[in-house]
C-alpha cells in the first residue's frame, strides 16, 4: 500500500509537472517568436528610414557641381535642401561641406554658419576612404540645435576623383523614440537600434544614458550576429542584470542591428499568474491522494510498529551477542586476536595438522628489554609502541590462514598453518628485520643499536606432538634468543642455528 500511494503520488507529480514544464517551455518558444518578430520589424523601420536619407544624399551628390560652381545661388540651393528635408521628419538637416568641412549649403533659413565641420568623425571618415560608400556615423549633438542625432554621409569628390567635400544628412534620434513608443512594452522590457561595431545609437527605456555605450560584450556580438543576422537569444544584461529573452534583426544594407529584449523574470510571474489555478489544482488532487493514503496506512500502523519493535529487539541482541564474542576475541589495545582466540585457533590448525600431515608452525616474539623502555618513558608510550609492533606484525600476515595474537604483555605469537620450519624461519627474519627498520627509539635498551627489537623463537609441528608442547617448543627457543643476547631468533629444529 505505501509504495501504490508513492507511486500514485509520484504520477500525479510527473504528469502535472511535465504539463507545466510544456506549457513553460511554449512560451518561452512564443515570446522567442516575438521576440524576434519585433525586431524585424524595427529592423524593417531603420532601413526604409536611412533607405530614404540615403536617396536624398545621392540626388545631393548628382547636383554637386551645380552646387559648388553656383555660390551665389545659395538662396536656391537652401530652398532645395529644405523641400527635401521637409519631405522626411525623420530628418533634422541636410548640409553640404567643401574639402575644409565649411558650410557650402544647407536646409536651415538664414546665412550659413563659419565654423568647420572638418573635426567631425564621419568627415574625417570620408577623407580616409574614395569610396561612393554611404556611411553612419554614432550619435553626435547637432551643432545647429543641440538635438543628438545620427550623421548620414555621403562623400563628394569633383570630376578628377578628389576629394570635393560631404553631403551629409543628420537624422533626429527622437524619430526613433517615437516609433519605439508605438510599442507596449514591460518595465524592464528594451527595444534598441545598435551600429555594427556594437555602439548603442538608441535604446528605449535607457535613452540618452546608454547613447554610443558599447555592446561588444554580449553574446549577440560575441556569438550571434557571427551565426545568423536574424535570430534570438537569453542572456543576462550587463547593463542592469536583468535576464532577457532577445530576437534581433540586422537592417539590410546598413551596418545596423535591432534588438528587442523581453524581461524573463516578469513573463515568468505572468505565467505563473496564469497557471496559478492548474497549480492549486493538482496541489489538491495530491493532497486528497495523501490523505487518503494516510488514512488507509493508520489502520496497519499499530500492527508495523509492533512488528518494527520486535525486529529492534532482535537486532540489538544480535548486535550486543556480536560485540560480546568481539570482545572475547580480539585485545583491545593492539586490535590483535587475544589469548583466547589464539588457543582456540591453535587447538584447531594442530587438530588439522595431525588429520592432513600438512606441516605448520609457531613464532613466538617478545619486545628486548620492554619493561625498561615502560619505566623509562611511561605506560603511554609503551601502549603506543606496542600497537606499533602490533601493526608491522600485522602488515607480515599475508595469508588468510595467517593469525597474529597478542600472547602477553609484550609477548606477540604467529599461527602459520601449512607453514614448515624453512618457512618459518624466512617469515621470523622478516619480522625482526621490519622492527630494526621500523628504528623505534629506545635509549634504555644494553643492545649496541639504541632502537627496540625483538627476541623470536619457532617450533615446528610434528607427528605426536599438541598445543602445550608446540608452545612449549617456541617459548623454549624465544628464552634461548634472550639468553644469547636478543635481537634474535631461535629455532627447536637442530639444523638450523640462531640468526641475527
Amino acid at each position: 500500500m505505501p509504495l501504490f500511494l508513492l507511486l500514485v503520488s509520484i504520477s500525479v507529480v510527473l504528469i502535472s509537472g511535465g504539463a507545466l514544464w510544456q506549457s513553460w517551455q511554449h512560451e518561452l518558444q512564443e515570446n522567442e517568436r516575438l521576440v524576434k518578430n519585433q525586431s524585424l520589424a524595427l529592423s524593417r523601420q531603420a532601413q526604409d528610414t536611412f533607405l530614404q536619407v540615403q536617396i536624398t544624399l545621392q540626388e545631393i551628390a548628382r547636383n554637386a557641381d551645380d552646387i559648388f560652381s553656383s555660390p551665389g545661388h545659395y538662396a536656391g540651393t537652401q530652398g532645395l535642401l529644405a523641400r527635401q528635408k521637409a519631405l522626411l521628419p525623420q530628418l533634422n538637416g541636410l548640409f553640404v561641406f567643401d574639402a575644409n568641412g565649411i558650410s557650402v549649403a544647407n536646409s536651415a533659413p538664414g546665412p550659413l554658419p563659419a565654423y568647420s565641420n572638418g573635426d567631425r568623425d564621419y568627415f574625417s571618415w570620408h577623407r580616409r576612404h574614395d569610396n561612393q560608400q554611404m556611411h553612419i556615423g554614432h550619435v553626435i549633438r547637432s551643432r545647429s540645435n543641440n538635438e543628438p542625432v545620427i550623421p548620414v554621409s555621403l562623400r563628394l569628390d569633383d570630376a578628377e576623383g578628389h576629394f570635393r567635400g560631404v553631403a551629409l544628412g543628420t537624422v533626429r534620434v527622437d524619430y526613433f523614440r517615437q516609433y519605439y513608443d508605438y510599442f507596449e512594452i514591460g518595465e524592464h522590457d528594451v527595444l534598441g537600434l545598435t551600429h555594427r561595431d556594437a555602439t548603442m545609437l538608441y535604446v528605449r527605456p535607457f535613452a540618452d544614458r546608454l547613447t554610443n555605450h558599447s555592446m561588444a560584450h554580449t553574446p549577440l556580438y560575441q556569438k550571434l550576429l557571427k551565426v545568423s543576422p536574424t535570430g534570438s537569444g537569453t542572456w543576462r544584461s550587463p547593463i542592469d542584470g536583468i535576464t532577457r529573452i532577445f530576437g534581433y534583426a540586422m537592417v539590410p544594407h546598413y551596418p545596423l542591428v535591432a534588438a528587442v529584449g523581453i524581461d524573463r523574470d516578469a513573463l515568468r510571474k505572468a505565467w505563473l499568474r496564469t497557471n496559478l489555478g492548474i497549480i492549486c489544482l493538482n496541489l489538491l488532487m495530491l493532497m486528497l491522494v495523501m490523505l487518503f493514503g494516510l488514512l488507509l496506512l493508520r489502520q496497519l500502523r499499530l500492527m508495523l510498529e509492533n512488528q518494527a519493535e520486535l525486529l529492534r529487539a532482535r537486532d540489538e541482541l544480535t548486535y550486543a551477542n556480536h560485540r560480546l564474542q568481539d570482545l572475547a576475541l580480539i585485545d583491545s589495545l593492539t586490535g590483535l586476536a587475544n589469548r583466547r582466540q589464539f588457543d582456540i585457533y591453535l587447538e584447531q590448525c594442530i587438530e588439522r595438522a595431525a588429520t592432513t600431515g600438512v606441516p605448520m608452525s609457531l613464532i613466538m616474539c617478545d619486545i628486548d628489554y620492554f619493561k625498561r623502555y615502560n619505566d623509562t618513558r611511561g605506560h603511554v608510550a609503551g601502549d603506543a609502541c606496542l600497537r606499533r609492533i602490533a601493526d608491522i606484525l600485522k602488515s607480515l600476515a599475508q595469508r588468510n590462514g595467517d593469525v597474529v595474537a597478542r600472547y602477553g604483555g609484550e609477548e606477540f605469537a604467529f599461527v602459520l598453518p601449512a607453514t614448515d620450519a624453512s618457512a618459518a624461519l624466512a617469515l621470523a627474519q622478516r619480522i625482526l628485520a621490519a622492527v630494526r627498520a621500523a628504528a623505534l627509539p629506545h635509549a634504555s635498551t644494553e643492545l649496541a643499536e639504541k632502537i627496540v627489537t625483538l627476541s623470536i623463537g619457532v617450533s615446528t609441528f610434528s607427528i605426536g606432538s599438541n598445543a602445550d608442547s608446540l608452545v612449549h617448543d617456541a617459548d623454549q627457543a624465544l628464552y634461548a634468543a634472550k639468553r644469547n643476547g636478543r635481537n634474535q631468533i631461535v629455532t627447536r629444529s637442530p639444523t638450523v642455528a640462531a640468526q641475527r
